[in-house]
């Protein structure tokens, strides 16, 4: 009974009437008939099986939930990675940042350390020559008292106060003239007799070829007499190869790169004179001021040039 129930269900008849209409379908990716009449299998061809799905058929849209979460899933993994990412960007500025500051912070303590020890030793050396103008003084009354009371003894005073004023004076040592000029102060000049090595410490009085570079900005600098280093000085370089005060003549050179014909035939063959007001170590011979390297390069399109260097006054 179950099977003429099953035979004669709406389902058996779907299934005769889809058997039947398979074997005149021009579409190869019919259903595969075999030697029943009655029997329809599914093929591989006839809809796509999921483990985890129900079976649909090749022209069923795919649910859109899965879909979703999918593209949920990217949004998500995406913004986690942007989030980290900024934070990574933001954690390293920030990091950069005090590192600056606490180089500056240590560069004007240093700085201002230096300008106390210098008046300290100028309030040490006026108490000194106040001194000696008092002991001086002191003496010259005491001859003056002793030659009022024995005049005949006043040509020898004289000579004996005349000697040991001479004495103290050997024995003062004279202050060199090098610290009596502040290197700020010295204007580059050409000299009007041949420099000689011996007046600029035996270095080259000619170099046909040198490096030089801008002062990077945001470092703060000191001169060789301790004064702040300015920026806007066209005439400051720091070297190690020329003694400090020295003055310098600056020649660009071809071999511009960056430029373009017309940009290097307005800075090549270009001229400057610098003075050397501080000793700096770097991997250029050179370091200008910024004002000084815009006279003979451009200035933030060119980071290295090359120049020739002549020594046109020794220190002062």
């Amino acid at each position: 009974m179950a099977t003429r129930a099953s035979l004669s269900s709406p389902d058996f008849e779907w299934m005769s009437y889809s058997a039947s209409m398979s074997q005149h379908s021009p579409d190869p990716r019919g259903a595969h008939d075999f030697s029943s009449p009655q029997i329809r299998v599914r093929g591989a061809n006839d809809f796509r099986q999921y483990s985890n799905q129900r079976l649909r058929l090749p022209n069923e849209r795919p649910p859109l939930g899965p879909r979703l979460r999918r593209l949920f899933g990217a949004i998500l993994t995406l913004a986690v990675l942007g989030g980290i990412g900024v934070a990574v960007y933001f954690g390293v500025t920030e990091l950069l940042d005090e590192d600056e500051t606490s180089t500056t912070q240590v560069a004007e303590t240093a700085q201002q350390a230096q300008t106390e020890s210098t008046e300290e030793a100028a309030a040490q050396s006026d108490s000194s020559d106040q001194t000696d103008a008092a002991a001086a003084t002191a003496q010259s009354e005491a001859q003056d008292a002793d030659a009022s009371a024995e005049p005949q003894d006043s040509t020898a005073q004289s000579a004996q106060a005349g000697q040991t004023q001479t004495a103290q004076a050997e024995a003062q040592p004279a202050e060199p003239e090098a610290q009596a000029v502040a290197v700020s102060s010295i204007e580059p000049s050409v000299a009007e007799e041949q420099v000689t090595p011996a007046q600029i410490n035996g270095a080259e009085i000619v170099a046909d070829r040198a490096t030089a570079e801008p002062i990077p900005s945001g470092i703060p600098r000191t001169l060789a007499d301790g004064e702040s280093y300015d920026p806007t000085e066209p005439t400051t370089v720091f070297t190690s190869r020329w003694p400090v005060g020295t003055t310098l003549r600056l020649t660009r050179l071809p071999g511009a790169t960056l430029l373009t014909d017309e940009e290097q035939a307005e800075v090549v063959g270009s001229e400057a004179l610098v003075v050397v007001r501080a000793t700096e170590s770097s991997n250029t011979d050179l370091q200008l001021s910024p004002a000084a390297f815009s006279l003979i390069a451009f200035y933030g399109t060119e980071r290295i040039i090359a120049v020739r260097v002549e020594v046109t006054a020794p220190p002062p």
